[in-house]
């Protein structure tokens, strides 16, 4: 016998009231504009569903998977899952396994710079300020100059055989170019690569990015290929829009906080323990 319950249209994403390991996935979503409930809970409501098995693996992000009952919904646990299941459902994961093989790495890279995501987000007092020394003293040193130097890799992919590159570093993505020795890379009419398009590898380094510049924002100070970069991502336009709507982050390091643009503020310490992001904007209802 067939079931009777409506399935459910949408995916679910549930999450902390944080700008932190789901902001890649959402800012892929938003990119290719696909539909999704984004929930937010803590607090009591939090450790009721984790009680009751609803995290797989006992911690959030987790994305309930659109089909089936409510009830009999699959769910997608860790992060990096997440933002793999959005970047395919973005069309923002390589189809080639080379050019997906380096996207990966650069996303790991910035899974690598997470600290700044508990950073502005929890940390206050003592530890705020010593974890930031440590993060801008210890991390990012290391981490730009990488970064840097890979996108400099990816214009140089972009050169015609026996040539220059048409492009400046920063002027195409992580993951454009040649990937391969005896293939040279394709130029569409306009000029640009044919497989430049931002991946995974963009958004995660661009959300990491962009919380460490809410405490330094002269981060890239020295960096020209990042700043380049950094304007075409920002220059996206359901991208743009995503970041114009979106929650302010605020009071870091003392009473960190999300702040919708009608003045509504969510923290760990609300009372309500659930709300919905509903186009940047809170909402307490079901």
């Amino acid at each position: 016998m067939a079931s009777t319950v409506a399935p459910v249209a949408r995916p679910r994403l549930m999450y902390l009231p944080f700008r932190a390991m789901a902001e890649t996935s959402r800012m892929m979503l938003a990119h290719s504009n696909i539909e999704y409930d984004d929930e937010a809970i803590w607090g009591a409501e939090f450790q009721r569903r984790k009680l009751n098995g609803e995290f797989p693996w006992g911690k959030t992000p987790v994305m309930q998977l659109a089909g089936g009952s409510d009830e009999g919904r699959r769910t997608v646990a860790q992060s990096g899952a997440i933002a793999r299941w959005s970047a395919r459902m973005a069309g923002c994961y390589p189809t080639n396994p080379a050019r997906a093989a380096l996207a990966d790495s650069v996303y790991e890279l910035g899974q690598e710079l997470c600290t700044i995501n508990p950073l502005v987000n929890c940390y206050t007092g003592h530890n705020f300020e010593r974890i930031r020394r440590h993060y801008f003293t210890d991390v990012m040193p290391q981490a730009l100059p990488q970064l840097e130097r890979e996108l400099e890799r990816a214009a140089a992919a972009c050169a015609p055989a026996g040539g220059a590159s048409p492009f400046h570093p920063g002027e195409v993505y992580f993951a454009s170019g040649s990937v391969e020795e005896e293939k040279e890379a394709e130029l569409l009419s306009d000029g640009a690569p044919a497989d430049d398009e931002p991946t995974l590898a963009d958004f995660n380094i661009f959300h990491h990015l962009d919380n460490a510049q809410l405490l330094e924002p002269d981060l890239l100070h020295g960096y020209s290929a990042l700043r380049r970069w950094q304007e075409r991502m920002r220059a996206l336009p359901r991208l743009k829009h995503f970041m114009e709507n979106r929650p302010v982050l605020n009071g870091i390091g003392e009473d960190p906080g999300l702040e919708d643009r009608l003045g509504v503020r969510v923290t760990q310490r609300s009372p309500e323990g659930r709300a919905w992001l509903r186009d940047g904007l809170w909402c307490f209802d079901n």
